[in-house]
């Protein structure tokens, strides 16, 4: 990844800018085959495609006539799939027959052929590319957690301000008649503005918590075992 890519991600760390870098793209990564290697291995996949076609115009149709066509017709369609996962599994154990000796080869450094040589660098290339995904994953599901965290944080600190504010509207509910001695008609407006702003505020409170709740429990957070993210899921209070 260039240094101009680098700028534009402020908000990733040295190790996941070291990571990324790791699983950019690389052009020594692309093997270029020879025209023989390139007709070996289109020949090869034709005759995979033969030997499957071969197969199922082998199938006999006769059966499928009479009284029980219908149940011969599943029963020849059973049979297909059986033989479809059968040489699917052969195919899949041929080939890994196949790349298993040249393979071991290029990591023992025993390599012989220019493309065995080659295969040594992308094994090793697969090895660092499966060890940056593990811990991007890792890295990312810290982050998901990290950030329910402050979610949950801020919706705390939010119900706190709302505590305080219902303690200060409960000191004064039970006596109305400070009111009438107010006498500014900015301050009543004001007081009135507040208590506007105070019911909005409860208002986007209770959809806030509705969502938070929803982005916890379709996260990957095992919010269970959580007591804080727990009481946030099953708080059915209407204060």
């Amino acid at each position: 990844m260039t240094s101009a890519n680098l700028r534009s991600l402020p908000h990733l760390g040295p190790g996941e800018l070291a990571l990324l870098n790791l699983a950019t793209d690389d052009p020594r990564d692309t093997v270029l085959l020879s025209d023989k290697e390139a007709l070996i291995l289109q020949l090869y996949h034709q005759i995979q495609e033969q030997q499957l076609e071969k197969a199922l115009l082998e199938q006999d149709t006769e059966l499928l006539s009479g009284d029980n066509a219908e149940e011969e017709l599943a029963k020849a369609e059973r049979e297909l799939l059986e033989a479809r996962a059968t040489y699917t599994v052969r195919r899949k154990a041929v080939g890994t027959v196949l790349m298993t000796d040249p393979a071991l080869k290029a990591v023992h450094l025993k390599a012989t052929t220019p493309a065995e040589r080659a295969l040594h660098r992308l094994i090793n290339r697969r090895d660092v590319l499966s060890t940056v995904h593990e811990n991007l994953n890792a890295m990312h599901t810290a982050s998901l957690q990290k950030l329910t965290g402050l979610e949950v944080k801020n919706l705390q600190l939010h119900q706190k301000n709302q505590e305080l504010v219902r303690e200060l509207l409960s000191l004064t509910e039970d006596d109305e008649s400070w009111r009438e001695d107010l006498d500014d008609p900015e301050l009543k407006s004001q007081l009135e503005q507040l208590e506007a702003d105070h019911r909005r505020s409860k208002a986007r409170w209770e959809v806030m918590k509705s969502i938070a709740s929803a982005i916890v429990v379709g996260s990957e957070v095992n919010w269970a075992e959580d007591e804080t993210l727990t009481a946030l899921v099953l708080d059915e209070s209407d204060d």
